[in-house]
């Protein structure tokens, strides 16, 4: 999702915009069954990002393992967001490893 959110309404820290506003990650907050690891923001020069590892069960009772990035790019966020069933992390980290290699901001 590029810049769709903005720093005035959701803040400056990519760490607690996962956490907290990160409309990809609501079903993760919304769960009674959720689990959040990896979780850490990374600074690159001006680039401000963060990234983790969710799981939650979804409306359908399947549980769900997400990997996520949250980069803060001028004053919006880019999401690159890879979602699967948690039986296939590898595949999921597989395909997010792809996506954040290859992903070239847009504004």
């Amino acid at each position: 999702m590029p810049g769709r959110d903005t720093v005035r309404t959701a803040g400056a820290d990519p760490l607690e915009y996962q956490r907290a506003k990160e409309r990809e990650l609501q079903p993760w907050r919304d769960s009674t069954w959720s689990t959040a690891t990896g979780l850490r923001r990374v600074d690159v020069g001006r680039q401000a990002m963060a990234e983790g590892q969710f799981t939650w069960q979804d409306a359908n009772g399947r549980q769900v393992y997400v990997r996520n990035l949250a980069l803060l790019v001028g004053d919006r966020y880019h999401v690159v967001q890879v979602i699967g069933p948690e039986s296939e992390r590898e595949r999921v980290t597989e395909i997010y490893e792809q996506a954040t290699k290859s992903y070239q901001v847009t504004r």
